[in-house]
Protein backbone atom coordinates (compact mmCIF):
# COMPACT_ATOMS: atom_id res chain seq x y z
CA UNK A 1 0.00 0.00 0.00
CA UNK A 2 1.29 3.47 -0.91
CA UNK A 3 1.93 6.01 1.91
CA UNK A 4 -0.96 8.52 0.85
CA UNK A 5 -3.27 5.18 0.90
CA UNK A 6 -2.10 3.95 4.38
CA UNK A 7 -2.66 8.03 5.54
CA UNK A 8 -6.13 7.61 3.55
CA UNK A 9 -6.86 4.31 5.06
CA UNK A 10 -5.85 5.97 8.86
CA UNK A 11 -7.65 9.10 8.25
CA UNK A 12 -10.99 7.27 7.28
CA UNK A 13 -10.41 5.04 10.83
CA UNK A 14 -10.21 7.93 12.67
CA UNK A 15 -13.35 9.56 11.48
CA UNK A 16 -15.07 6.37 11.88
CA UNK A 17 -13.97 5.60 16.09
CA UNK A 18 -14.90 9.77 16.68
CA UNK A 19 -18.33 9.51 14.93
CA UNK A 20 -18.76 5.89 16.80
CA UNK A 21 -17.35 7.22 19.99
CA UNK A 22 -20.19 10.79 19.57
CA UNK A 23 -22.58 8.32 18.94
CA UNK A 24 -21.91 5.79 22.27
CA UNK A 25 -21.58 9.07 24.15
CA UNK A 26 -24.86 10.78 22.65
CA UNK A 27 -26.93 7.16 23.95
CA UNK A 28 -25.05 6.94 27.03
CA UNK A 29 -26.24 10.77 28.05
CA UNK A 30 -29.08 12.08 26.11
CA UNK A 31 -32.56 10.54 27.15
CA UNK A 32 -34.26 9.46 23.99
CA UNK A 33 -36.47 12.67 22.33
CA UNK A 34 -39.91 12.23 21.65
CA UNK A 35 -40.94 13.69 17.95
CA UNK A 36 -42.65 16.35 19.75
CA UNK A 37 -39.56 17.54 21.96
CA UNK A 38 -36.77 16.67 19.31
CA UNK A 39 -34.62 20.18 18.56
CA UNK A 40 -33.59 21.65 15.33
CA UNK A 41 -30.01 20.41 15.26
CA UNK A 42 -27.42 23.13 15.74
CA UNK A 43 -25.56 24.18 12.56
CA UNK A 44 -21.99 21.52 12.13
CA UNK A 45 -19.18 23.14 13.60
CA UNK A 46 -16.22 21.35 11.55
CA UNK A 47 -15.76 18.75 9.53
CA UNK A 48 -16.45 15.70 11.86
CA UNK A 49 -20.03 17.45 12.90
CA UNK A 50 -20.79 18.02 9.20
CA UNK A 51 -20.10 14.33 8.19
CA UNK A 52 -21.94 13.36 11.50
CA UNK A 53 -25.01 15.46 10.74
CA UNK A 54 -25.18 14.03 6.92
CA UNK A 55 -25.27 10.32 8.26
CA UNK A 56 -27.86 11.30 10.86
CA UNK A 57 -30.75 11.07 8.31
CA UNK A 58 -33.28 11.14 10.96
CA UNK A 59 -31.35 14.37 12.39
CA UNK A 60 -32.58 12.48 16.35
CA UNK A 61 -28.49 13.40 17.64
CA UNK A 62 -27.80 10.11 17.75
CA UNK A 63 -26.67 7.80 14.71
CA UNK A 64 -28.03 4.21 14.39
CA UNK A 65 -26.24 1.66 13.34
CA UNK A 66 -27.84 1.57 10.06
CA UNK A 67 -26.76 5.24 9.68
CA UNK A 68 -24.12 4.33 10.40
CA UNK A 69 -23.52 1.34 8.05
CA UNK A 70 -25.00 3.71 5.06
CA UNK A 71 -22.86 6.77 5.71
CA UNK A 72 -19.35 4.26 6.09
CA UNK A 73 -19.81 3.08 2.80
CA UNK A 74 -20.59 6.41 1.22
CA UNK A 75 -17.35 7.26 2.74
CA UNK A 76 -15.75 4.24 1.32
CA UNK A 77 -16.78 4.81 -2.20
CA UNK A 78 -16.29 8.64 -2.10
CA UNK A 79 -12.51 7.80 -0.77
CA UNK A 80 -12.11 5.42 -3.48
CA UNK A 81 -13.21 7.47 -5.92
CA UNK A 82 -10.65 10.06 -4.94
CA UNK A 83 -7.80 7.34 -4.77
CA UNK A 84 -8.90 6.53 -8.67
CA UNK A 85 -8.78 10.02 -9.54
CA UNK A 86 -5.78 10.26 -8.03
CA UNK A 87 -4.29 7.14 -10.36
CA UNK A 88 -6.25 8.90 -13.72
CA UNK A 89 -4.18 11.51 -13.17
CA UNK A 90 -0.92 10.31 -12.48
CA UNK A 91 -1.61 7.63 -15.37
CA UNK A 92 -2.33 10.57 -17.71
CA UNK A 93 1.36 11.33 -18.93
CA UNK A 94 0.40 13.84 -21.86
CA UNK A 95 -1.89 15.89 -19.05
CA UNK A 96 -4.86 16.17 -22.02
CA UNK A 97 -7.69 15.27 -19.49
CA UNK A 98 -7.63 11.36 -20.87
CA UNK A 99 -5.93 8.10 -21.25
CA UNK A 100 -5.03 7.31 -24.68
CA UNK A 101 -4.00 4.34 -26.17
CA UNK A 102 -0.57 3.74 -25.08
CA UNK A 103 -1.12 5.53 -21.79
CA UNK A 104 -4.10 2.84 -21.45
CA UNK A 105 -1.21 0.20 -21.75
CA UNK A 106 0.70 0.95 -19.02
CA UNK A 107 -2.30 0.76 -16.73
CA UNK A 108 -1.38 -2.02 -14.24
CA UNK A 109 -4.71 -3.93 -14.82
CA UNK A 110 -4.40 -3.84 -18.30
CA UNK A 111 -0.73 -4.85 -18.06
CA UNK A 112 -1.21 -7.78 -15.80
CA UNK A 113 -4.19 -8.73 -17.53
CA UNK A 114 -1.98 -9.46 -21.07
CA UNK A 115 -3.35 -10.92 -23.92
CA UNK A 116 -6.91 -11.05 -21.81
CA UNK A 117 -7.03 -8.14 -21.42
CA UNK A 118 -9.32 -6.27 -23.40
CA UNK A 119 -9.00 -3.63 -25.54
CA UNK A 120 -9.45 0.72 -25.36
CA UNK A 121 -12.26 0.74 -27.66
CA UNK A 122 -14.70 -1.83 -25.63
CA UNK A 123 -14.59 1.84 -23.28
CA UNK A 124 -14.53 4.18 -25.23
CA UNK A 125 -18.07 5.66 -25.49
CA UNK A 126 -16.97 8.54 -26.84
CA UNK A 127 -15.17 7.07 -29.25
CA UNK A 128 -12.60 9.62 -29.25
CA UNK A 129 -9.36 7.06 -29.21
CA UNK A 130 -9.17 8.05 -25.50
CA UNK A 131 -10.94 7.12 -22.14
CA UNK A 132 -12.12 10.04 -19.61
CA UNK A 133 -12.04 9.60 -16.27
CA UNK A 134 -15.71 8.32 -16.02
CA UNK A 135 -14.57 5.58 -18.67
CA UNK A 136 -12.07 5.05 -16.47
CA UNK A 137 -13.85 3.79 -13.62
CA UNK A 138 -15.60 1.78 -16.15
CA UNK A 139 -12.41 0.26 -17.03
CA UNK A 140 -11.73 -0.43 -13.44
CA UNK A 141 -14.93 -1.80 -12.75
CA UNK A 142 -15.12 -4.28 -15.51
CA UNK A 143 -11.93 -5.81 -14.92
CA UNK A 144 -12.33 -6.45 -10.96
CA UNK A 145 -15.64 -7.94 -11.68
CA UNK A 146 -13.67 -10.19 -14.82
CA UNK A 147 -10.98 -10.85 -12.30
CA UNK A 148 -8.28 -9.51 -14.67
CA UNK A 149 -6.04 -8.15 -11.98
Amino acid sequence: MSRHGSRAGYAVCVIAALLVATSAQAQATTPAKTPATQATPAPPADEADTLFARWDTDHNGVLSPEEFRVGWHQLQATTELHRLHEQFVAMDANKNGCLDASEYAHLELIRNAGKSAPPLAMFDTEKNQCLDFKEYVNVVDYMLKHQHK
